[in-house]
């Protein structure tokens, strides 16, 4: 069986989006089993009775604009910390939240630990998933030195490898190809992951290779990545509504958008498997968010990560 935590307090619809995308996955996946880690209000209706969902009352939320603070890791009632306590009681195989990102971050990392010393945990989002392509980092880390970014091109690559059988070919993106081109983080960065055996580097991409070319991992600071993710969102958006009610041409937008299964983000470089959810999700999104959730505990994806960035040492 899988066994999925769900923080269900995270997004900006409110915790009824989390039941009913618990509830629709449960009637599509036989072997999956869910524990919804929910904070009661009044007015709250509950999901109905099932022998494969569980509900935790927790007595605390951790709100999406909160900064990261000490007293956070004190917070061990918060759905958050709660649904993350369960990836370390192994009492779960995978977490799903549509929660606050830094706050998820921290708390990951103070819970579960890293894979490898000064090797950063990053978000990872696919811009597509046949064939697998990804962009690293999405606002997990935003000042970068070129070590940490070496770091996100090597867990994009385990990334892709242990979830299909594409070749990892790493970009990194930047102003432009030339060798010239770049802030001097970018070009050190160049300099090391030429360096290495693994994984492939294909050197610069720009922007125009972020959805076409050879190039299937592409890195950048969190920065970056979270402006190029929510530009090119923002974009498809813009064009669905632009097209909305032209036929051919609308359709094609919404069979692109709505046969993406694979919802938000993944966080790697932790000892435990989770992906975040975006805040602004629907229903369709929640149930993209816990089926990515699904596939990612069917690979035991932290594990193979791990497995192949202590192969690349021992080689």
């Amino acid at each position: 069986m899988i066994r999925v935590a769900l923080d269900a307090m995270g997004g900006d619809l409110g915790p009824r989006i989390a039941f009913d995308g618990a509830m629709e996955i449960l009637s599509r996946h036989q072997d999956v089993v869910i524990t919804i880690y929910y904070f009661p209000y009044p007015g709250l209706s509950l999901p109905e009775p099932h022998d494969r969902l569980s509900l935790i009352a927790c007595s605390d939320v951790i709100d999406g604009d909160e900064e990261i603070v000490l007293s956070l890791f004190r917070r061990r009632n918060s759905t958050l910390y709660q649904s993350l306590n369960a990836l370390v009681q192994q009492s779960s195989d995978v977490v799903v939240t549509l929660g606050n990102t830094g706050a998820m971050v921290a708390l990951a990392r103070h819970l579960l630990g890293v894979l490898r010393p000064k090797l950063y945990p990053a978000l990872i989002r696919e811009l597509y998933s046949n064939p697998l392509r990804c962009l690293v980092d999405l606002g997990a880390n935003v000042h970068c030195p070129p070590s940490m970014l070496v770091g996100f091109a090597e867990l994009g690559a385990a990334y892709v490898e242990a979830l299909s059988d594409e070749v990892p070919k790493v970009g990194l993106l930047n102003v432009g190809v030339e060798s010239s081109k770049g802030s001097a983080v970018i070009r050190e960065t160049n300099r090391l992951l030429a360096s290495k055996l693994w994984p492939i580097y294909l050197g610069y991409a720009e922007g125009t290779e972020l959805f076409d070319g050879e190039k299937n991992v592409i890195v950048c600071d969190g920065m970056v990545g979270n402006a190029v993710l929510k530009a090119s969102e923002g974009l498809l958006s813009f064009m669905m509504g632009k097209f909305k009610g032209l036929g051919g041409a609308s359709s094609l937008f919404e069979t692109f958008y709505q046969t993406e299964r694979r919802h938000g983000a993944c966080l790697v470089g932790v000892r435990g498997n989770l992906v975040k959810g975006h805040g602004r999700s629907d229903l369709p999104a929640m149930i993209g968010a816990i089926e990515y959730g699904i596939d990612v505990a069917r690979a035991d994806l932290y594990s193979a990560i791990e497995a192949r960035l202590c192969n690349e040492e021992v080689e």
